[in-house]
């Protein structure tokens, strides 16, 4: 008899109760302190309400009333009092606190720019303005990147603007080591981390299931996590290379807008919009909406890509304490689906660059254009408990998919031929719901800083799709395939192929579809966690965290009879950390034990029998240095990782699996982020990648000691800009740089190649207070190129763009 839920995960609860316990604040002493007082006003004189005042480098601080006032008691001592308040330009006093003592700030003037938008007015006069890494999304907690024991890029929606980025793609081109490429058959976003394939599964840190790539008019910056992230991310939606985690817009305090138009070339089309409002006179109630509509042809012999995007963001704050937001995205692209060809290990040629006539040639028609759909829909209650204690409740939920997808699926016959088929889907649809509490914690226990974060997640995902089987054989001799055969085509620039209509595969569809199945398949996480951050001394950061997971397949239904294929696992997941700073806040030294894991489910093994094989998981190793030198105008990462892959399932020709896979990969990535003159930004990464299977073997084949396919041995990026901030020319901007990746193999057996490629790209700008025209050339050396799936890539592009701010 199959046991209770609650008595199913009571160990999950128990497990957590003693992590908790162990690592609960109990404050064993008191420190002799004084009191700070003050008001903030606007450079209109108007009451600033629910700013943030803090003590520069400390936890001591509050928030200002709805009258702008504010009190808060610290330890004795002399410190930087510092106001911020989103659309505002940071103020900072000096004050001394004095034991039992009130000390009175006074009068603070927080100043707006009245005609500008914020990240006009403040960006330029940052210093290096692209290092910018703080998130507390990372580590789940307030951490900056110094003492962070772990890895990480974030790509701002400045430098997307600097780039002219349009798409997902070029918007995270310069994370080092990140190689991005739509999915599969156009699914998601697929990021090549560490030697692994990820996907960018993570929006405002809860977990969504895309089937589409990700606009970026709603996007305020991407957070790449390097290495395996299960302890805070889970195993479900993250991988072993890493985590992407999406931050959206959030709305602020004055009224601002930005309207753009893109053009360029093969019929590109861009119009974006960005407004923000407050809804009240206070400006407690927010709201922002942006939205974006695009249109562009390919520059094959068909395919295209048109659509909207739509997003709201609203934020409410309820009282000093508590902050309510919703906010929400739509996004709906209709465009042909760019296919992955199969079956390339039987090419005998080096490089599929020596293919005949396959770059500019899509095999598809724009006929078959498929139309999705992606809404993200989420709410969060952030409520502080007590000047040491932070509460925040999130849900967000997720559906993408689409109705009469025709996906084309292309194979190599020969190196002079390819097949050409058909996998339609009736319906394909995902559903996820993420629900997520965590409490955060920065307190004192004794002289003992602690940053604490205790949390537990429940991630819902169910899978729905309608498919064709089709009879590939005869009557007599059936042969069934959940792919339609099409045609056959050869590959030279002068055999023309037949263009594929939907009124041709309905006609094949009706003759040779043989059943229609309808299958639904939900997976439930209970998940529980907790990561504390120990400040040891000033210099020596602790980091100890663990996750406790519990993952339960419900049975499949198949044409409404359910199957037996559900299963259950409990799967913990530690990461230790250890920062040193030899300078305070200059220079780290950090170090990381960390993991990840996937859940397997069962299937046949060696005797016929359905076997529960264990999770599949991965442990990292890594090490490297972080720096902020010159006064914060040099940033840099350098850092080696070695991650060890065991009970990897290998499927066997005959159907059945044998858990005996082990994987290693290893390698050295560095960035560089400078500022070493105003105006002029320098952003370079360089990694080095090793992922090879240590035992492979399916059937005869043995690819032990191959390297993993899709993912390149080095990649470089580079990234220069000089922009004029004075003089009659303020505002005028150049910039230029560069991308390159290693070749890569298309299979395990490491035969066909996908060559190296390296593309430059330059932009000349003009920015000014009320508008921003920009000119950018992609792939200026107009080089042939494919991804690392052997899709064909843009050649020479031309991109213009104008916005107007407000």
């Amino acid at each position: 008899m199959k046991r209770p839920l609650l008595i199913q995960i009571r160990p999950l609860f128990f497990t957590l109760s003693l992590v908790f316990l162990f690592l609960h604040p109990i404050s064993l002493f008191a420190q002799k302190t004084g009191s700070v007082n003050g008001s903030i006003k606007t450079n209109d004189q108007e009451a600033l309400p629910y700013a943030t005042v803090t003590l520069k480098d400390t936890r001591f601080g509050s928030m200002a009333n709805e009258r702008g006032d504010f009190k808060f008691d610290a330890p004795s001592g002399t410190y930087i009092l510092t106001v911020t308040y989103a659309g505002y330009v940071t103020t900072e006093k000096k004050i001394t606190v004095v034991n039992g003592q009130s000390t009175d700030a006074g009068v603070l003037i927080v100043n707006s720019a009245a005609n500008q938008l914020r990240e006009v007015v403040v960006a330029d006069i940052q210093k290096n303005k692209y290092s910018k890494k703080n998130t507390s999304t990372v580590a789940r907690m307030p951490l900056s990147d110094l003492e962070n024991p772990q890895a990480y890029s974030v790509v701002g929606k400045d430098f997307m603007q600097e780039l002219v980025a349009t798409d997902f793609n070029s918007a995270v081109m310069s994370v080092p080591g990140a190689v991005v490429n739509n999915g599969i058959n156009d699914s998601g976003n697929d990021i090549t981390l560490r030697g692994f394939i990820t996907n960018a599964t993570f929006r405002n840190g809860l977990a969504v299931s895309p089937r589409t790539q990700s606009d970026i008019v709603n996007v305020e910056r991407v957070e790449v996590l390097k290495g395996p992230s299960a302890t805070l991310f889970g195993g479900a939606m993250s991988t072993y290379g890493g985590a992407v985690n999406t931050v959206t817009k959030k709305p602020f305090e004055s009224f601002r807008g930005e309207v753009g138009y893109t053009t360029g070339s093969w019929g590109m089309n861009r119009l974006t919009a960005d407004i923000n409002t407050p809804l009240n006179k206070d400006r407690t109630a927010l709201l922002r909406f942006n939205a974006a509509g695009f249109t562009q042809n390919s520059f094959q012999d068909a395919g295209f890509n048109k659509g909207a995007a739509f997003a709201l963001s609203m934020s409410f704050k309820t009282s000093e304490r508590t902050t309510v937001r919703f906010d929400a995205d739509y996004y709906a692209p209709n465009k042909t689906l760019n296919a992955y060809v199969r079956n390339s290990n039987i090419l005998t040629v080096g490089s599929i660059a020596e293919l005949p006539g396959i770059h500019d040639r899509t095999f598809t028609s724009n006929d078959l254009g498929t139309k999705r759909t992606t809404l993200n829909a989420m709410a969060e209650i952030e409520h502080k408990i007590s000047d040491h204690w932070t509460s925040r409740t999130s849900y967000q939920h997720t559906e993408s998919g689409e109705k009469g997808s025709i996906f084309l699926v292309l194979s190599y016959l020969n190196n002079t031929q390819i097949s050409r088929g058909i996998r339609p889907f009736d319906v394909f649809e995902l559903t996820s719901d993420n629900i997520q509490q965590n409490f955060v914690g920065d307190f004192k226990i004794g002289q003992l800083r602690n940053r604490l974060v205790v949390g537990g997640d429940y991630l819902y995902r169910k899978t729905y799709n309608q498919y064709a089987t089709f009879n590939t054989g005869t009557v007599a001799a059936p042969r069934y395939s959940v792919f339609m055969p099409y045609d056959e085509v050869t590959l030279n620039a002068t055999s023309p192929s037949q263009s594929i209509s939907r009124s041709t595969i309905t006609q094949k569809d009706n003759a040779l579809r043989s059943s229609t199945t309808a299958q639904a398949d939900m997976n439930f996480s209970f998940s529980a966690y907790a990561s504390n951050a120990i400040n040891l001394t000033d210099w020596i950061i602790a980091m100890a965290g663990l996750r406790v997971d519990r993952y339960e397949v419900k049975r499949s239904l198949n044409n409404g009879v359910a199957l037996s294929n559900n299963y259950t696992q409990v799967q913990y997941s530690p990461k230790f950390g250890l920062v040193i700073q030899p300078i305070k806040d200059v220079l780290t030294l950090f170090g990381n034990y960390s993991n990840g894991f996937t859940n397997n489910q069962p299937g046949l093994g060696a005797n016929q029998e359905i076997v529960q094989w264990k999770p599949t998981q991965a442990f990292q190793t890594e090490g490297g240095i972080k720096a902020e030198l010159f006064e914060g105008r040099f940033s840099t990462t350098i850092s080696y990782y070695d991650i060890k892959v065991k009970d990897v399932l290998n499927n066997l020709p005959d159907g059945t699996q044998e858990q005996n896979g082990n994987q290693r990969s290893k390698g050295f990535e560095a960035e560089f982020i400078a500022n070493p003159i105003e105006g002029l930004n320098l952003i370079t990464g360089y990694a080095y990648n090793d992922n090879r299977y240590t035992n492979y073997i399916s059937g005869k084949n043995n690819y032990t000691g191959n390297r993993a396919p899709w993912v390149p041995e080095h990649t470089f990026n580079f990234w220069a800009s000089y922009k004029l901030l004075s003089g009659k020319a303020k505002g005028l901007g150049l910039g230029a740089g560069a991308n390159y990746a290693a070749k890569a193999y298309l299979d395990q057996a490491n035969k066909a190649i996908v060559p190296a490629f390296t593309t430059i790209g330059t932009t000349l700008f003009y920015d000014q207070p009320k508008y921003r025209v920009a000119l950018k050339v992609n792939n200026l050396a107009n080089k042939t190129s494919w991804n690392f799936y052997g899709q064909p890539q843009n050649p020479r592009q031309f991109v213009a763009n104008v916005s107007y701010k407000f």
